[in-house]
């Protein structure tokens, strides 16, 4: 058993193992970490797109009531306008 390692060559061999098994675990580590944190950013994104969802909603749909209300406004003007000509046309 003492004879395993007797030339330069075997430890380099032994180093070189326990090295990259060292690196392997560190980098498997590593790995679980990126997915940890690409997780939380899956989450984060979801919950903005949600918060811009509603806030887009919220936003949009007095806009849009103002914009109906204001072509109302100019139809009734409009209407209005040609009534008023009639009215002076016939004096």
């Amino acid at each position: 058993m003492l004879d395993l390692y007797q030339t330069p060559v075997d430890y380099l061999y032994l180093v070189l193992t326990v090295s990259i098994g060292l690196f392997t675990f560190l980098l498997l580590i590593a790995l679980f970490h990126t997915i940890g944190i690409l997780n939380n950013i899956k989450r984060v994104t979801a919950r903005a797109k949600d918060t811009i969802d509603l806030l887009n909603h919220y936003l949009w749909q007095p806009i849009k009531i103002a914009m109906m209300l204001f072509e109302k406004g100019k139809e009734v003007a409009a209407e209005h306008v040609k009534k008023s000509a009639k009215s002076s046309k016939k004096k």
